[in-house]
């Protein structure tokens, strides 16, 4: 009966350990979609914006190279099926706190600028993105403005 309980344990342990592993997962795959969508808004997806997305999924979620790939190729796929933003920043919003969506907004800036031209489709996208995460339109500002170096 002992030895029941432990396994019965150590699998809930197991199954609780997996179940984080797959929000983490969808959450890393949530931003990292919302990064591709960005740097895709204005329909060039250059060598700059290529090395931001990989140097924000990096620096952020603490991935290794295979993993961004892999990532990135998900969210492409994810983005190419999809018409919305809702599914991707119902995450966000389920799983930050505010200081995380203002780290990714910043992250987003930084794509969006890596290229050293900011398109007005990009733009519309990150005010777009900013109002479906609720961050304040001062703080969208500010961020825009610190990675802008104004």
């Amino acid at each position: 009966m002992i030895k029941k309980i432990k396994d019965f344990i150590t699998n809930l342990s197991d199954q609780t350990e997996d179940l984080e592993e797959k929000e983490e997962s969808l959450l890393n795959n949530a931003c990292a979609a919302l990064l591709v969508e960005v740097a895709f808004a204005d329909k060039e997806f250059d060598e700059q914006e290529k090395v931001s997305l990989r140097t924000s999924l990096l620096e952020t979620y603490n991935l290794e190279e295979s993993a961004i790939n892999e990532i990135i190729l998900d969210a492409e796929k994810t983005i190419e099926e999809s018409t919305s933003l809702y599914g991707y920043t119902r995450v966000v919003n389920d799983e930050f706190e505010y200081q995380d969506k203002l780290d990714l907004l910043s992250n987003l800036w930084k794509v969006a600028l890596a290229d050293g031209y900011l398109d007005k489709y990009e733009e519309h996208l990150l005010r777009k993105i900013s109002d479906l995460i609720h961050i304040s339109h001062s703080d969208y500002i500010n961020i825009k403005l610190e990675v802008r170096g104004d």
